[in-house]
């Protein structure tokens, strides 16, 4: 008898489960997957069509037990676009919100294909050309050695970061200003001290960053608005137009302190 209302029992939360999850399946199944989509590009905003479209293929799925790590999987088939936001909205909606990603960089792997970095200096694919999603080209690294999984690794990727962020601080947009970015070892690869980033831009001066292992940040910051004409400088410091259209502005240190001197060259 006991053993037979032990059963009962069993029998009766099983079946008062069953209908738990279907109340909740009745009263919070996705109706709607509510997306903000930002997209830049052409490319992009075909893109965000077809991942609106597929988003829409978790309508009439459980919110309950709706994993958001699925609708995350979904996003992350067009790496071009980054996740913002993925959220439950009881009681029937899923909000997400991605925007597409800006392309900077352009790094020649040994395929000869482009590795492609975003405004993060994170990687997003790669393409068989330098070519920007959205108009022009991207700027090219050249002498580095990454590899590229879910973290950048190689020297000199840290000090790059830096570099990136003073120059867009200033200019934006830096595709609009520089062409490319190189990293020099100009002797013995080992005396880091020699080793130094040349950035070219656009109108012709290469901007030195001599031993960026150090003070990569305040130099890069130094150069780019000595090159922009802002900042609180000395007069005379900034550059003029005709000094943009040639020659190098070297960033060094000197006595502990970040200096400039402009050069031209041949």
């Amino acid at each position: 008898m006991k053993k037979r209302a032990i059963i009962t029992s069993i029998v009766s939360f099983v079946l008062l489960a069953a209908v738990v999850i279907a109340g909740l399946n009745a009263i919070f199944t996705v109706s709607g997957v509510r997306s903000s989509l930002s997209a830049y590009s052409e490319d992009g905003e075909r893109e965000a069509y077809e991942l609106q479209e597929k988003l829409d293929g978790f309508v009439g799925k459980s919110l309950t037990f709706l994993d958001l790590d699925e609708v995350e999987a979904t996003v992350k088939q067009y790496p071009c676009f980054r996740v913002e936001e993925i959220a439950k909205r009881y009681p029937n909606k899923v909000e997400v919100s991605v925007r597409e990603r800006r392309e900077v960089f352009a790094y020649q792997t040994s395929e000869g294909k482009y590795a492609v970095l975003d405004d993060e200096v994170s990687y997003i694919y790669e393409k068989d050309t330098v070519k920007n999603r959205v108009s022009g080209d991207n700027v090219e690294l050249f002498g580095f050695n990454f590899t590229f999984g879910e973290e950048i690794e190689g020297d000199y990727y840290p000090e790059l970061v830096e570099v990136y962020r003073e120059f867009h601080a200033v200019l934006g947009e830096v595709r609009a200003n520089l062409i490319s970015i190189d990293l020099v070892y100009p002797t013995d690869a080992t005396q880091t001290r020699l080793h130094y980033f040349r950035l070219t831009t656009r109108e012709g001066v290469r901007l030195i960053i001599e031993d960026p292992l150090n003070n990569a940040g305040e130099k890069a910051k130094l150069a780019v608005e000595l090159y922009a004409g802002v900042g609180e400088h000395e007069e005379g410091a900034y550059l003029e137009d005709a000094e943009k259209v040639g020659g190098e502005l070297r960033i060094y240190v000197i006595n502990g302190k970040v200096t400039a001197d402009y050069r031209t060259t041949d």
